[in-house]
């Protein structure tokens, strides 16, 4: 049986941004069954694993055939048949933008602090050095992209208020890259990318106003926790 303390305590500790920004909805009670849900049932599977070789194509130039072999190492077969798609996606909208550079920074993460005692971890899948100019890059690689424009708007938030004020950053921008499913399509991929200044930052009251209701949320989501598994 599910430990209770341990759920909320996981629960305490949000995922990567683009995670954390999915259950922050419209309303304190979707954001509290978001929260619920996320903590009880976690994704069945992870593609840290396809961000990475995805990363590989763009900073270490590996062709598809490479990127496909490193695919069919992946354990999970779920994992596996998605990063095929996303990978073969990935690699001809990289060939067709002209994406590379020499990778720095590996493993960057800054926390960003959304409630008393939580913290959300900022992580770029890649930090590039193009031409002297020092690009993060967040790769999504979820089959449904349905942000609302005060979800990209407090995504831009998360990553301006860190990563982007860090000083190596100043005058920079960070490139958001999702690969949802395609148009009528239950496998394949399609890729989509905006800037985080395209969507500006939430405002001081905006901000205060949505992690209020997160902070509220979550109060209200372990309560549902433990009455769920008492």
């Amino acid at each position: 049986m599910m430990d209770p303390a341990k759920i909320i305590k996981k629960l305490r500790r949000p995922p990567a941004a683009h995670n954390f920004v999915k259950s922050v909805k419209a309303r304190r009670d979707q954001t509290a069954f978001a929260l619920h849900n996320f903590a009880l049932f976690p994704p069945r599977s992870s593609l840290r694993e396809t961000a990475a070789i995805c990363g590989q194509i763009v900073y270490d130039g590996i062709n598809l055939d490479q990127a496909l072999k490193c695919v069919s190492r992946i354990k999970k077969p779920l994992d596996r048949v998605k990063a095929n798609w996303i990978v073969s996606a990935f690699y001809n909208e990289c060939k067709r933008r002209g994406w590379e550079g020499i990778e720095v920074f590996r493993d960057m993460e800054v926390l960003f602090r959304v409630a008393p005692g939580v913290d959300v971890p900022v992580r770029p899948t890649y930090v590039l050095n193009d031409n002297g100019v020092l690009t993060p890059y967040f790769l999504i690689c979820w089959a449904k992209m349905d942000f609302t424009l005060e979800q990209k708007a407090l995504l831009s938030t998360l990553i301006s208020e860190t990563i982007l004020s860090l000083e190596e950053f100043e005058g920079s921008d960070a490139v958001i890259i999702c690969t949802p499913l395609a148009c009528s399509s239950k496998f394949e991929r399609q890729v989509i990318t905006w800037r985080v200044s395209a969507f500006p930052p939430l405002s001081e009251q905006e901000r205060q106003r949505v992690f209020e209701r997160y902070a509220k949320a979550l109060n209200d989501a372990e309560k549902m926790i433990i009455e769920s598994l008492s």
